[in-house]
């Protein structure tokens, strides 16, 4: 039960209030920049934006740091030194000293535009330079600056009535109202006039009025905005009231009027607007919607679950963010697959429901394939975008989604935002639905509808909560918290329920109750007809794939696999100039570190220690090979377009900030393979092995990495390092170890020294598939090759070094037995020879010696397979590979794309190619009888998409 007022924490200031100036600088660093022309401090504003962002909240946790009362492990963020020092300012004077520089009307003005949908930094910064807006300046923009027109002169002329969220005003006016009452010794009656709902936003004028006479109370009122540096007086007292404005933006009347308002105390008017006053649950036993630190949460999965179990909670789904969510970290289907892997090696306090949220894409579809939905505990649908002004064309969006029957609930359905980060008065109106037909569909298909109890959101608003409840719709509570922080809001959950109750709210249900209800109902779906005609994923065109799949393969989620084990090895996370190096030794699993400067430093290290592998983070070669910069191959490596084509981007080698680096790297590189019994010199990027192996980056958070370290089995006292170069160098010797057992990629060619990744199988096959890849020269086979080797674990089957090996076998046989007539060195095969060796086995010996071969190589390796690539469906025997499926996808991409690939890309670091292979006239063969068809006409992030829908549309899930 509550207490019956507030106590003292209540009246604390709250994180949105500690925050919001960080989010002001940042903005108000950049307009002014692009008013002045100047370059934007773009990490500076990220850093604030990102602390900001990290540490916003409805709580009090930051204020309770600040004093000593919580402690850095209470924090999923711990700001650095200056931005401590930003909140002690904010706690103290209500700003930073930085915004006292922007202290004017015209600053003032860009802060309250931001708030206009569509009105972005570069053009608010064109208003710096002007008194007033004019009909040209409108005409600039007509979509999204017409439209919005009064609004934009209202707040441009200081006018700001909102809305604003209840959550944003009511814990700070009441703390000010308290503060009046301290200073004048008695308690008071207040009317509130203005905000009449918890759940509806505040719009329009707020009137506060005390019951007391006004020259009693203007001592206190004064005494309380010297306390109080998040308000100040807006206008000059008029002999019975003032105006107050909060930095927030939000503004209200005081007056006085003695005995002639029906007033309420502060607690009761906390207990009757603010549910977070109240710590009260409803009979909720689990929060079915949040993130962690997968996409865009600051908390890992088991820092959640223990404020789960804190909070009273028994469970809760881990519902993070599909891919279509870029900005928001959205999971692939790949990442979802690592996270549950992960989700076994975590030792949760509480039952976890592995979930998704996944988006509702335009026409309906769902941004992931549907085993994989099929094969998640839980799924979150919802739409982020795209709404559009058509009700039918929305109404069936969501219907579609329904009719899928994949989904179990239907979350933050309006879409409806009233703030967010940095904007407090930011609006995006409801979307525009037939609700009635929304609400019989989720009854009729068993999805339960959402309420989002994010203060922000509070979608569904409770009018329409009840036609949910009324059609016989389940209601799910989420509290989509994105940090520990956020978990109070719930309270708005148990707080709805209190008005509605129900009949079934699946937050009330036993974890194993839940799981029943869930089944059940996903056992119901399968017997329905959907009223809407079965959409594809247009928007990326996935319809292609797996139209002719001649099986299904059944495949189980790795169990939790350690680092291998093995030798000693080193990383070093190699620094260029007077920065310390960081250093790492892995014996067994146990890992200690330490930071070096010079190169003698770290060779007398090697020396003492002895591995078996160095493993350097740093680039260990040059790009076009050799011993001195060639200015003519450019400052990128092989390796570096190879580990983008996957999806990680790395530094040019030789860009102005690597060059040092680089030429140290190779440097301590020859030393160490100088030593008389030198170790293994590899080159390796913590940061592409922490994405690979799903662990998070440094910039993420210090915490999150070491506890990914442990997850994977390391211990030793370098854990505990603060070191960022340190934590990378434990990476870096992790590297070694898996290059030590094989499980790696090279990335890049040996001349310019290859980039070692590691490879890791998230999938255990019941029967390992081989997928052949078959297309034109350019259309992408080896970039999709790479991608299911290193994130799938498929071994990589190159036709090209298959038929290398026929060439060299051919060179040495008896030349009366040769194929090829032409005489080679067998130590120099150049392009040319391949190419033209190629096209003989094709032509004359219509591939019978390739199929040989390359049906031998298969036979020999226990794993999944991908062959890169077939010139015909018969290069593979598969009638000789047992019960193994063998499939072909096509890459298909159009004849202008495949001509500006020929003509920039550098094949293995050799001439660039200026035509496609002798044998891609096969290629429109083997694409009408292929199992699937794969365009490649856009981005590489879009094909890695299509390659995964693609392998899950073979797949059945089993846990």
């Amino acid at each position: 039960m509550a207490a019956a007022v507030p106590n003292g924490d209540y009246f604390r200031i709250r994180d949105f209030e500690y925050v919001q100036p960080l989010y002001d600088l940042a903005f108000l660093l950049e307009v002014d920049a692009l008013a002045k022309g100047t370059e934007i401090p773009k990490y500076r504003t990220f850093s604030l934006w990102r602390a900001g962002y990290s540490l916003d909240g409805y709580g009090t946790t930051i204020d309770r740091w600040l004093d000593g009362t919580a402690r850095d492990e209470d924090l999923d963020y711990v700001p650095s030194s200056r931005i401590r020092q930003y909140l002690t300012n904010v706690g103290r004077s209500g700003t930073i000293p930085e915004l006292r520089t922007y202290r004017s009307e015209r600053f003032d003005r860009c802060l309250r535009l931001r708030s206009v949908r569509g009105l972005g930094p570069s053009k608010i910064a064109t208003t710096l330079s002007l008194r007033s807006l004019s009909d040209d300046w409108f005409r600039q923009d007509p979509t999204n600056l017409a439209s919005n027109r009064d609004r934009i002169l209202e707040l441009c002329n200081g006018l700001n009535v909102g809305p604003w969220q209840t959550a944003h005003i009511v814990p700070p006016l009441l703390r000010f109202l308290h503060t009046i009452q301290e200073f004048h010794d008695r308690d008071l009656g207040w009317q509130l006039d203005g905000i009449t709902d918890p759940f509806e936003p505040v719009a329009g004028p707020l009137l506060i009025r005390a019951n007391a006479v006004w020259d009693s109370i203007t001592g206190a009122i004064s005494k309380a905005l010297k306390r109080e540096k998040h308000f100040r007086r807006d206008s000059q007292d008029n002999g019975a009231g003032t105006r107050i404005k909060h930095q927030m933006g939000w503004g209200f009347s005081l007056k006085a009027e003695p005995g002639e308002v029906a007033c309420k105390s502060i607690s009761a008017l906390a207990k009757s607007l603010d549910p977070l006053a109240v710590n009260l649950q409803g009979n909720l036993v689990s929060d079915l919607h949040l993130h962690t630190a997968w996409s865009d949460g600051s908390a890992s999965v088991n820092t959640m679950a223990k404020a789960i179990a804190a909070s009273g909670l028994k469970y809760f789904a881990v519902t993070d963010h599909s891919r279509t969510a870029k900005l928001q970290g959205g999971l692939t289907p790949l990442l979802w697959l690592r996270q549950a892997n992960a989700l076994t090696l975590a030792t949760p306090v509480c039952p976890v429901l592995h979930g998704i949220e996944v988006d509702i894409l335009r026409d309906g579809s769902l941004d992931l394939p549907n085993p994989l939905l099929a094969a998640a505990d839980l799924v979150v649908a919802s739409v982020h975008s795209n709404w559009t002004d058509d009700v039918r064309a929305n109404t069936d969006r969501l219907v579609r989604a329904i009719e899928s029957g994949y989904i179990d609930i239907i979350a933050h359905p309006t879409s409806a935002i009233v703030g967010k980060p940095g904007v407090p008065d930011y609006l995006r109106a409801p979307a525009d639905v037939n609700w009635d037909e929304v609400f019989e569909k989720c009854a009729s298909w068993r999805v339960a509808v959402e309420l989002n109890c994010f203060p922000s959101r509070l979608d569904l608003p409770l009018h329409l909560l009840r036609k949910a409840v009324n059609a016989g719709c389940a209601i799910s509570i989420g509290s989509d918290a994105h940090a520990r922080s956020h978990l109070i809001n719930l309270r708005f959950g148990a707080a709805a329920l209190q008005r509605l109750d129900p009949p079934v709210v699946l937050n009330r249900l036993r974890h194993h109750e839940l799981k029943e209800w869930i089944a059940e109902s996903r056992s119901r779906r399968k017997q329905l007809t959907r009223s809407t005609s079965t959409f594809v994923q247009q928007e990326l065109q996935f319809g292609a794939a797996l139209d002719n799949h001649k099986g299904i393969l059944t495949a189980r989620i790795q169990p939790p696999q350690n680092i291998p084990a093995g030798s000693r090895v080193i990383g070093i996370d190699l620094t260029a100039g007077d920065k310390a190096t960081g250093i790492a030794v892995l014996n067994e699993c146990s890992v200690e570190t330490c930071s070096l400067f010079s190169d003698e430093e770290i060779l007398t290290y090697i020396r003492k220690h002895k591995p078996r592998i160095v493993s350097i983070d740093s680039p260990l070669g040059l790009p076009g090979g050799g011993d001195s910069i060639d200015p003519k191959a450019g400052i990128m490596r092989v390796a570096e377009h190879d580990l983008a084509s996957v999806g990680i981007p790395a530094y040019p080698s030789l860009i102005d900030s690597m060059e040092n680096l680089t030429l140290r790297g190779i440097r301590l590189r020859k030393a160490i393979e100088s030593f008389p019994r030198a170790p293994r010199v590899i080159e390796s990027y913590p940061g592409a092995a922490q994405d690979i192996l799903c662990i998070p980056r440094k910039q993420k958070s210090l915490a999150l990495l070491r506890e990914g370290l442990r997850r994977l089995g390391l211990s030793g006292d370098g854990l505990e390092t603060h070191s960022h170069d340190e934590m990378d160098a434990i990476t870096s010797a992790i590297v070694a170890r898996y290059f030590e057992v094989g499980l790696f990629e090279p990335m890049g060619i040996p001349s310019e020294a290859q980039l070692i990744v590691p490879k890791v199988c998230p999938l255990v096959f019941d029967n390992n598939p081989v997928i052949c890849l078959a297309g034109k020269t350019g259309a992408g086979k080896s970039v999709v090759a790479r991608y299911l080797s290193v994130f799938y674990g498929f071994e990589w089957i190159r036709t090209r070094n298959v038929i290398r090996e026929l060439l060299v076998e051919d060179a040495n046989a008896p030349s009366g037995n040769r194929m090829f007539q032409r005489l080679i060195d067998p130590q120099s095969i150049s392009e040319t020879d391949l190419r033209e060796f190629g096209a003989v086995i094709l032509d004359i010996h219509r591939q019978i010696p390739l199929r040989k071969k390359l049906t031998r190589a298969i036979k020999l390796l226990d794993a999944p397979i991908v062959v890169d690539s077939i010139r015909g469906l018969s290069d593979v025997d598969s009638s000789t590979l047992s019960k193994r499926l063998v499939v072909t996808w096509f890459l298909e991409s159009s004849d202008a794309v495949l001509q500006h690939r020929l003509a920039t890309k550098t094949k293995l670091g050799g001439e660039r190619i200026k035509s496609g292979s002798p044998v891609d006239h096969t290629a429109s063969s083997i694409r009408y009888e292929a199992d699937s068809i794969i365009p490649n006409n856009e981005s590489l992030e879009e094909l890695r998409w299509r390659v995964d829908d693609t392998l899950f549309g073979m797949l059945s899930l089993c846990g």
